[in-house]
């Protein structure tokens, strides 16, 4: 009885805090390991599609930079930024998926739910952190283009800039046109005879029945038709 005992109670041989044990111990293990890995995938991604390789870095055998780096003319924070997010969504990532794995130690019905809770929470805890980072990024952005607007202004030369001093010239008054000459009028048509005008008979054409005039050529009076040939 005493080793029967002794070995169920103390030992914990089928009790629920072996469970529990188990499960924390492979999280623990799963986390550590994926803190590093995503340590080394945030260097590849960053390398790969985040950094764009214009800027000149800082570099402590290279004294030109030195200048830039302190006056903080050259931000580095949007770099910091960029791979720190990868980092945090990289890791989050791996949090949850060592969370559902050291679920299975406590039996299939504890790995679906976890599984399903996990799953629910590390898309909003990665959509929580785009919209802290972009909310960062927004003015770090701002700052940025300030500081280039007045690295442009500040590196043109003096020749393209007007000269302070120099009086806006009058607007010089357009010349007067000349005066355009009357164009001539055309003159009046003559009046032409219409077809309808009447030429008074010659003297000595009557119709020698009604006495009525008749036009000279004519073979029938106007008037009651008598044939004048």
């Amino acid at each position: 009885m005493y080793g029967y005992g002794y070995g169920y109670n103390d030992y914990g041989f089928g009790s629920p805090r072996m469970g529990l044990e188990a499960a924390g111990g492979i999280f623990a293990t799963l986390l550590v390991i994926g803190f590093i890995a995503a340590i080394v995938l945030a260097v590849v991604v960053y390398r790969t599609y985040a950094s764009d390789g214009n800027d000149q870095p800082f570099s402590v055998k290279d004294k030109s930079t030195w200048g830039p780096f302190l006056r903080f003319d050259k931000l580095v924070i949007d770099k910091i930024l960029r791979a720190l997010y990868i980092f945090c969504a990289i890791f989050t990532a791996f949090f949850f998926l060592a969370l559902v794995l050291a679920s299975i130690a406590d039996g299939i019905v504890a790995f679906l739910m976890t599984l399903i809770m996990c799953a629910i929470l590390c898309l909003i805890v990665e959509l929580l952190e785009r919209v802290s980072f972009e909310s960062i990024m927004l003015s770090v952005i701002i700052a940025r283009n300030t500081n280039d607007i007045k690295g442009m202004l500040s590196n043109r030369s003096n020749s393209q800039l007007p000269p302070a001093s120099a009086a806006p010239e009058a607007p010089v008054p357009p010349a007067p046109a000349e005066s355009a000459q009357p164009a001539p009028e055309p003159p009046a048509p003559t009046a032409q005879p219409t077809p309808e005008t009447v030429v008074a008979p010659a003297a000595g054409h009557f119709c020698p029945e009604c006495g009525a005039p008749v036009q000279p050529g004519s073979h029938f009076c106007p008037e009651c038709g008598k044939k004048l040939d």
